[in-house]
């Protein structure tokens, strides 16, 4: 199986983010466009992408310095969404599940969370028309001293909207170093009761297993992003086993954000050893200049286990958020 063949294989993609989906040329012509100030010590010419391991968790999210300045307009959103779904296209995938916040583009335009929400779940349901692609929203919160007062704004404006079709999921991502306020954990948990929103939480991409453990026993989640450093743990393996969790494993991902280290075997080799429930996905294919066909690739080159390719749409299937795929 080479990367021809890949590439030509239906997918799904159950983790990546709007802002990592982008051109990087798209992006580039947008901030000059709408005359953005970038950061000091930011070169616009190189360090969109990440292209070789980062120094931290932190150094590899620095793209998003610049990526939180845009977009400015409604139709530089759509040239955004456009631009995620035609390179989705590309790579023969069939569905997504997109993360975004929203609460930023809210900030950006000075328009309500309501607004930036609809503006956002129109595009996605243009693109999705139009380039025959299944697609829904996964809204995202960060951990920090906002992570409650966002995800109300969110949780609100989903519900003033009328719970659109569109919604289908929450998040919660940013440094696992970062407690979340003690109420969020009952704020996702109220969401996936009342609202039927499943849940997906970024925990143990920095080593910290306790954090999955965290995400499904006090966040309820159904899936876990990342999650890396569950190998570290039986007790884990076994709890995403038995309530058959999946992971959402990014090779290309965790090898840059150094999750894995350069010498280290990847864990999702451990989870094939002990029947743990995963799927590929990409994360930031467009950071990464990269796309998700390269992370099945990696994926062969980390395990050389054809069969698990060749079974993978149907596990994203499977574990996505999305009805009646």
């Amino acid at each position: 199986m080479n990367l021809d063949s890949i590439k030509k294989m239906v997918k799904g993609e159950l983790h990546v983010h709007l802002n990592g989906l982008v051109s990087t040329e798209v992006i580039k012509k947008m901030i000059q466009d709408e005359l953005c100030e970038i950061p000091q010590n930011f070169d616009l010419s190189v360090d969109l992408n990440i292209l070789r391991p980062a120094q931290s968790l932190i150094d590899y999210l620095r793209p998003w310095q610049v990526l939180r300045l845009i977009p400015r307009n409604k139709d530089n959103l759509r040239l955004i969404v456009e631009s995620a779904f035609e390179n989705l296209k590309a790579d023969s995938v069939s569905f997504v599940e997109i993360r975004n916040s929203i609460v930023y583009i809210a900030s950006l335009n000075n328009i309500s969370v309501d607004n930036a929400l609809l503006w956002l779940i129109e595009e996605i349901e243009n693109a999705s028309y139009k380039y025959q692609i299944r697609a829904g929203l996964i809204l995202t919160v960060s951990r920090g001293s906002h992570t409650n007062e966002h995800l109300k704004m969110l949780l609100q404006a989903y519900k003033n909207l009328s719970f659109p079709e569109c919604v289908i999921g929450l998040d919660l991502a940013g440094n696992e170093d970062i407690d979340p306020p003690k109420e969020t954990a009952h704020l996702f948990l109220k969401a996936k009761s009342e609202y039927g929103l499943k849940i997906t939480i970024h925990a143990g991409e920095t080593g910290n297993y306790e954090n999955i453990r965290k995400a499904i026993i006090e966040f309820g989640a159904d899936r876990i992003g990342h999650g890396t450093a569950a190998s570290k743990s039986d007790e884990v393996m076994g709890l995403l086993k038995d309530r058959d969790i999946c992971l959402e494993v990014c090779p290309i991902s965790n090898r840059l954000t150094k999750a894995v280290g350069e010498y280290e075997e990847h864990p999702v080799k451990t989870f094939i050893a002990k029947d743990v429930p995963f799927v590929i996905c990409s994360d930031n294919p467009a950071i990464h200049a990269s796309s998700l066909s390269f992370d099945y690739y990696r994926f062969l080159s980390e395990t050389n286990s054809e069969q698990h390719l060749r079974d993978m749409y149907l596990n994203q299937k499977k574990y996505s958020f999305l009805e009646r795929i």
